[in-house]
């Protein structure tokens, strides 16, 4: 099984340098080529981390043929190519982030997974152990902005906080 991934996801992961929780959840993931773009340039926060994952082949970069009128040109490159190669591929699962974008992809059939769908998976399938951390890692070195409320009802939903 494979996943389409926009940068947001791809940040956050790599800023921490736990872009292995992606590929040990997904396994194959597949990006566009302005994802690829906007998270390869050096001096980009865990670019490294990215070109060592297209190096070692779970991370693969495919170029879009057509963005279809129905994906909203307000969206940026990066989130209309994801969407458009989710539709070109027949990939049903996308990792996006941003609202619009994630209203876009859910409207056109796709299931949408954000970064702390990411991060319960993996903590539900046992690759890591505690949500908290990671999160808090995000929230610090990756400027990943989650509302107190989200906070607390992801920790809540991971059963690392109790009421």
């Amino acid at each position: 099984m494979s996943v389409i991934c926009n940068a947001t996801p791809l940040i956050n992961f790599a800023a921490i340098n736990c872009l292995d929780i992606l590929e040990a959840v997904f396994g194959q993931i597949i990006i566009p080529q302005a994802v690829y773009d906007e998270t390869s340039v050096a001096g980009f926060p865990g670019s490294e981390f990215v070109l060592q994952a297209i190096a070692s082949g779970w991370l693969q970069i495919r170029s879009v043929l057509t963005i279809a009128p129905t994906i909203p040109s307000e969206l940026d490159d990066g989130e209309r190519e994801a969407i458009a190669l989710a539709l070109e591929t027949g990939e049903q699962r996308i990792l996006l982030d941003e609202r619009e974008a994630r209203q876009v992809a859910q409207n056109l059939g796709l299931q949408v997974i954000g970064t702390l769908g990411i991060i319960l998976l993996a903590k539900n399938r046992e690759i890591i152990t505690q949500v908290q951390p990671l999160l808090d890692a995000m929230m610090d070195t990756a400027q990943y902005w989650v509302s107190s409320t989200l906070y607390k009802q992801v920790l809540k939903q991971a059963g690392e906080l109790m009421e």
